[in-house]
């Protein structure tokens, strides 16, 4: 079945998304990196215009770098450090279960948020790796896919999983040191720190970006409802009373409780995007205070 609703236009999403890498970029510039030759901070000594100290002279180093105004002060030869410039590496983990396109609305948000943190990765220089996951299921697809829209036959070929399986991310060759940001709605009962622990493997910096909707978050539901399983289409009869209602509202509240929580405990930003307001409104409301995003 079509991975987005009928009324939800991808090209025209993907086109305002990627405007949006002008007004807010992802988090680069808050660690040292390792990498191929860029424009951002490494870990090591390099060649930039970013001095960073000196060391005495050893055989081998690249005499260019001797500061001879201190030779000539002192008769020691000593080296000019500067700071290694790389460019770093996004991996952006799109969780492409049933649940994230339910209404249009979180469909149109999930696919903003997609594109926006391609295109940010682009903008500032960075390799970007992105990757379709359901359940036991992750396909990396080419950035050509995501322009294109062909991402969604890839999407629509994942096999059916469980309503309740996790994204399993186990399986996605990470590179040693990268941003791993996962795009998904958490609506998995698996604790946190199992999704947590391997967007972190291999010293990863992980960023969480939650899309939501008010019919998920506060339904207001009343009296019979004929739900559906966003991930088998399968149908069943329910009463709502309010009872049932209260404590589906306070098991929600409680599971992104626990997501906030693991990433306290982690150390790495989480935020929920929602779907109801525009996507200026929405980063701003929590995600840049969490520095899950930042202004460009």
């Amino acid at each position: 079945m079509p991975i987005l609703p009928p009324t939800v236009d991808s090209g025209a999403i993907a086109t305002r998304a990627r405007s949006y890498s002008d007004l807010f970029t992802l988090p680069l510039r808050d660690r040292n990196w390792r990498g191929n030759p860029g424009d951002y901070a490494g870990l090591g000594v390099g060649s930039s215009l970013d001095f960073q100290d000196h060391r005495n002279y050893l055989p081998g180093d690249d005499p260019r770098h001797i500061n001879w105004q201190a030779y000539a002060r002192t008769g020691d030869y000593s080296l000019k450090l500067y700071r290694e410039e790389v460019r770093p590496v996004v991996e952006v983990v799109f969780d492409v279960s049933g649940s994230m396109f339910a209404v249009p609305e979180k469909a149109t948000r999930a696919l903003e948020l997609f594109t926006f943190c391609q295109a940010a990765a682009e903008k500032s220089g960075a390799a970007s790796h992105l990757y379709l996951v359901k359940g036991d299921h992750a396909k990396l697809i080419e950035t050509h896919s995501l322009v294109s829209g062909h991402w969604r036959e890839i999407a629509e070929q994942i096999p059916e999983t469980d309503a309740s399986a996790e994204p399993k991310l186990g399986g996605i060759p990470f590179r040693a040191r990268s941003m791993r940001v996962l795009i998904s709605d958490l609506l998995f009962p698996a604790p946190p720190e199992i999704t947590i622990r391997a967007l972190q493997h291999r010293n990863g910096l992980a960023v969480v970006l939650c899309p939501y909707s008010r019919t998920e978050a506060d339904p207001g539901w009343d009296g019979n409802y004929d739900f559906v399983d966003t991930e088998t289409s399968t149908r069943h009869d329910r009463r709502v009373d309010p009872s049932l209602l209260r404590r589906y509202l306070e098991t929600y509240r409680r599971h992104f409780d626990s997501w906030k929580a693991g990433a306290i405990r982690a150390r790495i930003p989480l935020a929920r995007i929602s779907a109801d307001m525009t996507f200026e409104d929405a980063v701003k409301r929590e995600a840049i205070p969490a520095n899950a995003i930042q202004l460009a």
